[in-house]
C-alpha cells in the first residue's frame, strides 16, 4: 500500500515539474505523421463556407427579407425563454460613495428565478441621458459594476475600469447593475461537484431542456428592459454596456430584440474561426447550430442602424482589434445602407483584453447627444 501510494506520489510531482517547465504533461505516445487525435480536429470548418444566411445580397428588398429572416432565426436558436416576466418582489435604499443613490431591487423572472438590480444615480444631476444595464464578463460578479473588491482578482479590476454603472451614474445615466445567470449572487450553490468555471454546468442543464444559457440571460434582458421602459417611460433610451462574455450577451440581445436601443460591448467581437474555436469553451458562447446559418457579423448587422460602439484591443489574446475589423465588414455595408454609419463604431485599445473606459466614454456621450439633437430637428421640422 505504501509503496503505492509513494509511486502515485512520485509521478503527480513529476507532473506538476512538467506542466511548471513545459507547460504541459503528455505521458503518451507521439501522434504519427498526418493523424489528428485532438476532437478540436473533428469538426470541418469548410463545411460552413456556405451559410444559410450568410449575407450575400446588396438589394434593398433581399436585404429587408434577410434580415427578418435573420432574427427570426437567431431567436430560434437561442431558444428565448417566452414564459419570463419581470416583477419587483424587494427593494431597499443602501448607503454608497457620497453624492450618489443606490436603490437595491430584487426581481422576479419566474416562480423560482430571481436576480437583484442595483440602481446608481448621481444626486446632483436633475435630467438623466439615458438609461444603460452594466453587465460584468467572466468575473466574479456584478458588485464590480459598483467598485467594490470582495475577490483577490477585484483589486485588479477595478484599477483598470470596471466600475461600469458608477461611471455611467457619474457621466449623467442612470445605471443599471444587472447579475448575470452564473456570477456573483446569482453563481451556482447548490448542485454536488460543480465546475469551476461558472457557466459550464448551467449551459449542459440548459441543453437538456433544449435551451441555451445565453439564450436564457437574453430572455432576462428582454423583460428586463420592457420593465424598465415602463418604470422610466419611453423618453429614455436604454443601452446594454459589457465586456468580454458580458459583450456577447449585450450582441445577442439587440440583435434579436428591437426594444434595445444601442450597445457599447469591448473584447467580444470577431468571427467564430478565430476566436472561440481557437481556445477552451465555457459553454457561454457557444450557440447550438449558429455556423449552419451565419456567424456574428450577421448578429451584429441585426442591430443595424440602432447604436453599436466596439472597443477592442490590438492585443487581446481572445479578441483582437484585426479580427474585429475582419467581422465588421458585413456589418459596415448594412449601417451604410440604413444611411446610419456613424452609429457603427470600432475603438482600437493599445492593450489587451480589459475595460477601456477613457475610449468607449467620449463615444457613447458623443452617440447620445447627436441622437437626442436629430430627434429634436425632426420635432422642429414637424
Amino acid at each position: 500500500m505504501i509503496k503505492t501510494y509513494l509511486k502515485a506520489k512520485i509521478l503527480a510531482i513529476k507532473r506538476r515539474l512538467h506542466i511548471l517547465i513545459f507547460n504541459d504533461f503528455n505521458p503518451y505516445p507521439k501522434v504519427p505523421n498526418n493523424l489528428y487525435f485532438s476532437p478540436s480536429y473533428i469538426v470541418d470548418n469548410n463545411k460552413y463556407k456556405n451559410q444559410k444566411l450568410k449575407y450575400k445580397n446588396s438589394n434593398q428588398n433581399n436585404d429587408k427579407i434577410w434580415r427578418i429572416d435573420s432574427r427570426n432565426k437567431i431567436k430560434e436558436l437561442l431558444s428565448i425563454n417566452s414564459n419570463l416576466y419581470c416583477k419587483n418582489v424587494l427593494d431597499k435604499n443602501i448607503k454608497i460613495k457620497k453624492g450618489y443613490t443606490r436603490k437595491r431591487i430584487y426581481l422576479e423572472f419566474s416562480k423560482n428565478r430571481h436576480a437583484p438590480i442595483d440602481i446608481i444615480t448621481k444626486n446632483n444631476i436633475n435630467k438623466f441621458k439615458g438609461v444603460i444595464i452594466c453587465m460584468q464578463g467572466t468575473n466574479s460578479g456584478a458588485h464590480l459594476n459598483l467598485g467594490e473588491i470582495k475577490m483577490p482578482a477585484d483589486v485588479f479590476k477595478v484599477k483598470n475600469g470596471a466600475s461600469l454603472a458608477m461611471q455611467a451614474a457619474e457621466f449623467g445615466f442612470i445605471a443599471v447593475s444587472f447579475e448575470r445567470i452564473g456570477f456573483g449572487e446569482r453563481r451556482e450553490i447548490k448542485l454536488q461537484n460543480r465546475n469551476l468555471s461558472p457557466t459550464i454546468d448551467f449551459s449542459f442543464h440548459s441543453l437538456l431542456y433544449g435551451n441555451s444559457s445565453l439564450g436564457e440571460t437574453v430572455a432576462e434582458i428582454t423583460v428586463l428592459v420592457k420593465w424598465l421602459k415602463k418604470k422610466y417611460s419611453s423618453k429614455y433610451k436604454i443601452w446594454l454596456k459589457g465586456y468580454s462574455s458580458a459583450g456577447t450577451t449585450a450582441i445577442a440581445a439587440a440583435a434579436s430584440d428591437n426594444n434595445i436601443d444601442g450597445i457599447a460591448i469591448g473584447g467580444c467581437v470577431g468571427l467564430a474561426n478565430e476566436t472561440i474555436l481557437k481556445r477552451g469553451a465555457t459553454g457561454y458562447n457557444d450557440i447550438p447550430s449558429l455556423l449552419k446559418w451565419f456567424d456574428q457579423d450577421v448578429m451584429i448587422s441585426l442591430i443595424s442602424p440602432r447604436p453599436c460602439i466596439i472597443v477592442a484591443g490590438i492585443s487581446d489574446h481572445i479578441w483582437p482589434y484585426k479580427f474585429a475589423e475582419k467581422a465588421l465588414k458585413v456589418p459596415k455595408i448594412i449601417y451604410k445602407s440604413d444611411k446610419s454609419d456613424n452609429n457603427l463604431v470600432l475603438l482600437k485599445g493599445n492593450e489587451g483584453h480589459t475595460y477601456y473606459p477613457d475610449l468607449i466614454w467620449p463615444k457613447i456621450i458623443d452617440v447620445f447627444k447627436n441622437t437626442r439633437n436629430k430627434y429634436i430637428n425632426e420635432l422642429k421640422k414637424n
